[in-house]
């Protein structure tokens, strides 16, 4: 696997501190699939399951921002322009150091933290039908 190595306080064995973040080449097909205990944890964050649908919908890669403000819109139920700042940077900060690292460590994303990109991971597909029965419960999400 190749990785891209970033600072942030986690020393990795050889005396200096970095942190290995997985990149956008780390895509393995033959991957094992992921338990189901896994994906039921990867969905368990409202947050996450919006991130997940809505690369589902857009098949391609996104940059962070725009996910942070689609994820911002179906919180409020409000269109991005009455979506308070204060509540997109809440939105941004969980997404960059909480949400999609996990779900780039599930494999259910492809997060490239550098270039501030966003895609569907070799394991998305797992989570597709309970994020179907989600999104149909969610009066919000529109994709």
């Amino acid at each position: 696997m190749y990785y891209r190595e970033m600072e942030d306080g986690i020393a990795d064995g050889n005396g200096t501190r970095s942190r290995r973040v997985p990149s956008l080449r780390d895509s393995e097909s033959d991957a094992p699939p992921l338990s189901q205990d896994n994906v039921f944890d990867a969905l368990s964050s409202k947050r996450s399951r919006y991130v997940l649908t809505y690369l589902r919908a857009v098949e391609s890669s996104v940059e962070i921002l725009e996910l942070v403000e689609t994820v911002a819109e179906w919180e409020t139920g409000k269109p991005i322009d009455l979506v308070s700042e204060e509540h997109c940077g809440r939105v941004a900060t969980s997404l960059r150091h909480s949400q999609l690292p996990k779900l780039s460590m599930m494999g259910m994303v492809e997060y490239d933290e550098a270039d501030g990109v966003v895609e569907r991971g070799p394991h998305a597909e797992q989570a597709d039908a309970y994020l179907d029965v989600a999104s149909e419960r969610d009066e919000n999400v529109s994709v």
